[in-house]
């Protein structure tokens, strides 16, 4: 089962950002953010609420489970 940090580097790569730029719209450094995807630490809910707005699927990330926004519907 992928975890948090395993999701987390997932939604980055899907947006097609870089750890620098995406520490940047997250208001980190680059450095927490390597510590983010590698499980060394954990970000708060700040953090979570900026990288929603640049387009992430927090839902995802937190619970492994897609949010209704970024599902087919069909």
């Amino acid at each position: 089962m992928n975890s948090f940090c395993d999701r987390l580097k997932e939604e980055r790569i899907r947006l097609g950002i870089s750890q620098a730029e995406f520490a940047e719209k997250a208001g980190v450094q680059r450095r927490a953010q390597v510590n983010y995807e590698s499980g060394e630490r954990f970000p708060d809910a700040k953090y979570l609420e900026l990288i929603a707005a640049a387009g992430v699927d927090v839902q995802y990330v937190i619970t492994g489970v897609r949010g209704l926004r970024y599902r087919d519907w069909k």
